[in-house]
């Protein structure tokens, strides 16, 4: 399913084949419902697919049968889900979650939790705090070794420039000559 799911302009997923994206969440909803990670892996899909109500749904359920290490992911996919509604206080406890459990049982996974609170602290528009928490997943993704996650950081990494730069230019224009 992941070929089925790019990240856009602006860190957020999005869907390479709708249609597919739909038959494969269609898939792994009838063939193990009561399996944490494939109800996850549903979730994600139907929050791809802009059906966020119902991947809530999905994701809740997935967190009730999950193990530690599922539900780290399962709270960042909860927090995703939360912060692409806008409601950003919503998606909080599901990251500090995430990275409670991710410190107690899964810190191979540290980096996604990095990533994931950096950018919900961008959408609130707190770029420093942003910067820090990117900063340390793209060290930790840098000694992982894996391409893909070290450009999604440095992407993230971006938009928190991009969001300083308006923020200035924002401040120049209000301050006036």
């Amino acid at each position: 399913m992941d070929h089925l799911i790019a990240l856009d302009g602006h860190g957020r997923m999005v869907p390479t084949d709708r249609e597919a994206l739909t038959r494969a969440v269609a898939d792994l909803l009838d063939g193990a419902p009561d399996r944490a990670a494939p109800l996850r892996r549903a979730g994600v899909g139907l929050l791809v697919l802009g059906r966020r109500a119902e991947a809530i749904s999905v994701l809740e359920q997935a967190l009730a049968l999950a193990d530690d290490r599922v539900a780290v992911a399962v709270h960042l996919n909860l927090g995703d889900a939360h912060r692409y509604g806008g409601d950003l206080e919503a998606a909080e406890p599901h990251y500090r979650r995430a990275l409670h459990l991710c410190q107690a049982h899964a810190p191979d996974m540290l980096s996604f939790c990095f990533q994931h609170l950096g950018k919900q602290r961008l959408d609130q528009g707190r770029t420093d705090e942003a910067r820090a928490l990117l900063e340390k997943a793209l060290c930790l993704r840098r000694a992982m070794g894996d391409p893909s996650l070290t450009a999604a950081t440095q992407t993230a990494l971006r938009l928190v420039d991009e969001a300083e730069a308006r923020a200035e230019a924002a401040a120049a224009v209000t301050a006036g000559p």
